[in-house]
């Protein structure tokens, strides 16, 4: 076997694969309902419920997200059990969905700009108002907005949802 074979072997699933397959568990008609209400109950601050690692270790293949990770990951699955069937759809931005559901622009803002302690908060905030909508958008991006700990490419993603979110916005007559 050459380095590059064992390396491909090793390599850790990317962020898109991950939340497929996340998306593909949660989903599924045979997932367990005691699971997906347990992931739709929790919140930060409490214990990671069984039904995220059970998610996890049994749906995703890959070893538990680094500790420090856990509550964004977990809040990803919340989301996803929140809005339910339907949840992702990878065509169409985050900042779209919250335009034309008429999200608030000085809530985007706070979201944007929240500091590590409260993102996740706000973050679910958005997540209901877009359920209570009916709106689906691509987790790609909200794994990336959650996950992302640089602050250069925390902007970039910022950047990228409030252009969507503009472009996307009602014309004003």
């Amino acid at each position: 076997m050459t380095h590059a074979d064992h390396s491909q072997l090793t390599a850790e699933p990317s962020l898109g694969t991950l939340i497929a397959k996340m998306v593909d568990a949660i989903a599924a008609s045979h997932y367990p309902k005691g699971d997906h209400a347990a992931l739709r109950r929790w919140a930060p601050g409490q214990p990671v419920p069984l039904a995220f690692y059970r998610l996890w270790l049994r749906h995703l293949g890959s070893d538990l997200p680094p500790e420090s990770q856990t509550p964004a990951w977990m809040t990803l699955a919340w989301g996803l059990a929140t809005l339910g069937e339907g949840a992702h759809d990878p065509r169409r931005p985050l900042g779209q969905a919250l335009a034309e559901s008429q999200f608030a622009e000085g809530r985007l803002e706070r979201l944007l700009s929240a500091p590590e302690e409260v993102r996740l908060e706000l973050f679910m905030d958005a997540v209901r108002f877009l359920a209570a909508k009916g709106e689906s958008f691509d987790w790609r991006e909200a794994a990336s907005v959650l996950l992302t700990t640089d602050p250069a490419k925390r902007e970039t993603l910022h950047r990228r949802i409030a252009a969507a979110f503009y472009r996307h916005q009602p014309q004003e007559s």
